[in-house]
């Protein structure tokens, strides 16, 4: 239950949400399933940032009881920090069938600003850290805060 809170929902919010889909035929998707995209007839992508640990609490439960994917843009450098999930929460949410845990940069760092280095640097770390910790290639970057530069795009492609 942390994170901004004008972004939070409530885990009775969610449920709520998750039930909507489900009862109108709304299927939960990953990133990796765009290619494929059409195979689903109402395909719905959930994404949550930053890998708090209300993710594994709260969100996980209800995954499972709905039968619900989703995608967890996790930042490497915190994970096993106040709040955040950890490592053995991370691989058991990937574990799962349900969760697809993907990149959002090492450190959570303002992209608009770095210089190529830094950005490789974060895009390289991230998707080794977690491809190691997981066992699967991160597939998809979200961009912290939804900072961005056209360099960090080009950067965010090759990775």
């Amino acid at each position: 239950l942390w994170g901004y809170w004008d972004l939070f929902v409530s885990p009775e919010t969610m449920e709520q949400e998750l039930l909507y889909l489900q009862e109108n035929g709304y299927e939960t998707i990953w990133f990796e399933d765009l290619s494929h995209v059409e195979d689903f007839e109402k395909p719905v992508i959930l994404t949550f940032d930053d890998g708090y640990d209300d993710n594994y609490t709260e969100l996980f439960p209800l995954l499972q009881k709905y039968n619900a994917k989703a995608t967890i843009f996790v930042i490497p450098k915190a994970i096993g920090t106040p709040h955040k999930m950890t490592a053995e929460q991370v691989q058991e949410l990937s574990r799962s069938g349900l969760v697809s845990i993907q990149s959002h940069t090492y450190s959570h760092g303002n992209l608009s600003t770095m210089d190529e280095q830094t950005l490789i640097f974060e895009m390289e770390q991230s998707q080794n850290y977690l491809a190691a910790l997981t066992g699967q290639v991160p597939y998809a970057v979200c961009y912290p805060e939804g900072t961005r530069s056209e360099l960090s795009i080009e950067v965010a492609r090759r990775y």
